[in-house]
């Protein structure tokens, strides 16, 4: 039996397993709260392990290890980054989000100011960064796909757009969350599966990997900064869209409101780092033990953006057997990832784009979950598939850093913020991350983009928060929202207020 049948059986198995998986925990959301939340009843070891799925996807585990080879030290940056900004979650919104009791992040901001204009506008920041989280994990999804059958890249993003509107069909966020947790699992299984083959590999001398894959080859010196980020403001754009740009991911927020209360929510924001932790160790491993054993394949591997280093790895250690698992395992994990990502974009749209009655909500999401999933088939394959995943994810972050961070964290410190400066901040921050990330090097089609940074966040940022204070500075007269019953539900919980006020 071949490679390519092993893979393809291992896929069907895995597709089919999921979706059987997703039905049954589907069964579940009969109304709107466990479509979107889960009902607030998922564990928090649980919602750790499907966060780290949502984190850690197959863009993440195929795009980090590929990046770390074709570009050496730079790498290290990305990876670690997102495991940093858990620390600013943790401390400031985490518990605090929880408090509120909403289902969406775009819910939590538009509690202060009962806005349908910003609700709005936060749902098309929310479709913004979601979608560019999808185009990360279809194109990756793509890749496999043709590795696995031989088809086409356009038929391989097909048949993914197909199979990513069953799972959220099906399932909503209890098959999403059910998913998630399965595939994290396996992706750390195959992280580990392939650290111990690289052992084996090298005699556990893991020195010599290190040397052999540090070493200058190709013209790339990996020990040397500037292979990817040239210059230091180029490095602190980076590093900021990765350290807070978690905290305004939205698909990634809303795993805080599936868990039953504030206590849970830190226990799992606690369990995801730890988590992570791991994940990041290893797929810094397995990307120097790429770097050791592929460099002579460079070119080939580039022209997928790195996105197929991890199996071709696979099967230099494993044979064709071990690049089937390996295969069929990540385009699992970028499927799971891709119902969360559908289930918060479709929100988006049925919750505040275009309001649904209570009894019709879920029906219309479903819906939209198509109409959205046609929409990115359609972009991922005019893209083409030498994107790498992990580029496409650092400009999601940007764009959540930008734009919905400067808002949440005002809505929840500034008495004075008013609906004027929310609205201001979000339109600016959005609209400057975005085009300067179509002027960037990421996205611009020629070989001098207009504008050097690899993600927009040192100019794009600033420039949200500074929409947020002059737009709250020019509307003193508008209304600043209920302040005071954000401050007390965000600390003591959903109703401390009306007890404390009939206490008195």
């Amino acid at each position: 039996m071949s490679g390519r049948t092993i893979a393809l059986l291992l896929f069907a198995a895995l597709a089919l397993a999921g979706l059987i998986l997703t039905y049954l925990a589907g069964r579940r959301s009969r109304t709107a709260g466990e479509f979107w939340a889960a009902g607030g009843g998922i564990s928090p070891t649980r919602n750790a392990i499907a966060t780290l799925g949502d984190l850690m996807s197959g863009s993440a585990l195929l795009g980090g290890i590929g990046l770390m080879f074709l570009v050496g030290y730079d790498s290290l940056l990305y990876l670690v980054l997102p495991l940093l900004a858990w620390i600013p979650v943790m401390l400031l919104v985490a518990e605090r989000l929880r408090n509120l009791g909403e289902y969406t992040l775009t819910d939590v901001l538009v509690r202060r100011f009962r806005s349908g204009s910003l609700r709005t506008v936060l749902a098309v920041s929310t479709l913004a960064i979601s979608g560019l989280y999808l185009l990360a994990q279809v194109v990756v999804a793509g890749n496999l796909f043709t590795l696995l059958s031989g088809t086409g890249y356009p038929v391989a993003v097909v048949v993914t757009g197909v199979i990513m509107v069953a799972y959220v069909g099906l399932g909503g966020m209890h098959g999403a969350t059910v998913i998630q947790v399965v595939k994290a699992v396996l992706l750390i299984g195959v992280l580990a599966g392939l650290t111990v083959l690289l052992l084996v590999r090298f005699g556990g001398d893991v020195g010599g990997m290190v040397a052999r894959a540090v070493a200058p080859a190709g013209g790339l010196d990996p020990l040397r900064p500037g292979n990817l980020l040239k210059d230091p403001w180029d490095l602190l754009s980076v590093a900021l869209a990765g350290t807070l740009g978690v905290a305004g991911l939205p698909h990634v927020m809303m795993r805080i409101f599936t868990v039953r209360d504030a206590v849970h929510a830190r226990r799992s924001v606690t369990v995801t780092v730890a988590l992570l932790t791991v994940a990041t160790v290893l797929i810094a491993f397995v990307g120097l033990g790429a770097s050791a054993l592929l460099r002579n394949e460079t070119k080939e591997l580039a022209a997928s953006g790195g996105n197929l280093v991890a199996p071709r790895l696979a099967e230099l250690l494993g044979g064709a057997p071990t690049l089937g698992i390996v295969s069929a395992i990540a385009f699992a994990t970028v499927l799971a990832v891709v119902a969360g990502l559908l289930v918060n974009a479709s929100s988006a749209v049925v919750r505040d784009i275009w309001p649904s009655r209570a009894g019709d909500e879920v029906r219309r999401a479903k819906r939209t979950t198509v109409a959205i999933g046609v929409v990115v088939v359609v972009v991922a394959i005019a893209l083409g598939p030498t994107f790498n995943a992990t580029l496409l994810v650092t400009l999601a972050f940007a764009v959540a850093a930008s734009a919905n961070v400067p808002v949440l964290l005002f809505t929840l410190t500034w008495r004075r913020f008013t609906t004027t400066g929310a609205i201001t901040g979000v339109l600016t921050g959005l609209t400057a991350a975005v085009v300067l990330m179509l002027l960037g090097p990421t996205l611009w089609p020629g070989e001098h983009p207009p504008i050097s940074l690899s993600a927009p966040t040192l100019i794009a940022l600033p420039l949200g928060v500074l929409g947020c204070v002059v737009g709250t500075v020019l509307s003193r007269r508008a209304p600043a929202g209920d302040f005071a019953a954000i401050q007390i539900e965000s600390e003591l919980g959903r109703g401390a207020r009306a007890t404390a006020e009939s206490a008195r």
